[in-house]
């Protein structure tokens, strides 16, 4: 059985340096996935805001009231998206690639080629996500964005494990058949889950 963060957390407040390998090694597969997210796909950005980020955790250690599982989840979340948020504020304006005049139509083009592609592709997320009842929502972006297990989900939703797990295949469906189908093979759905 794989030790929980509490575990970990208490070694680490013990002095056992060992304890932090496995305690990132747990957590940051889901943290790098929202950081990639929150940047574009940034990834020497994202591994400097997640490195920062673990910094701040252990120089903080003392300061994390709860050790439950999801509460270290939680506090290590927001560590990430304050040091992403001060990361962005204190990027200097000055320190951007210089392109040549003759390029420049070219760049503004595909810029804003990218840019309407993101766009259409952020809407068409958001109509998809939008669609699926909040708990399906909810487990999707729990299971796709932050990497938990079907346990953590059922306990973070307050709902069985199984039914975690039903609810997870039902809504990756609902989700495949949007983009094969487009808006209308969507009807917006309330699921029946079964507690714990």
């Amino acid at each position: 059985m794989a030790s929980s963060l509490s575990h970990y957390i208490q070694r680490l407040r013990q002095g056992d340096q060992s304890a932090f390998l496995p305690l990132y090694e747990k957590t940051s597969p889901g943290l790098m996935r929202f950081l990639m997210w929150k940047t574009n796909g940034d990834r020497a950005l994202s591994e400097d805001i997640l490195q920062e980020s673990f910094v701040r955790f252990l120089v903080n250690l003392d300061k994390l009231e709860a050790v439950e599982e999801l509460a270290v989840q939680r506090y290590l979340l927001q560590m990430v998206k304050n040091c992403h948020i001060d990361k962005v504020a204190r990027a200097p304006k000055a320190d951007r690639n210089a392109v040549p005049l003759d390029e420049i139509q070219n760049y503004a083009e595909a810029i804003e080629s990218n840019r309407a592609e993101n766009a259409i592709e952020m809407r068409e997320l958001k109509l998809a996500m939008d669609s699926l009842a909040e708990k399906d929502s909810e487990i999707i972006w729990l299971r796709d964005a932050l990497g938990l297990s079907h346990k953590e989900v059922a306990e973070r939703v307050g709902i069985s494990e199984q039914a975690a797990r039903q609810a997870y295949v039902r809504a990756k469906k609902a989700l495949i058949s949007f983009f094969k189908n487009g808006v209308h093979s969507l009807a917006p759905g309330r699921g029946n889950y079964a507690t714990t």
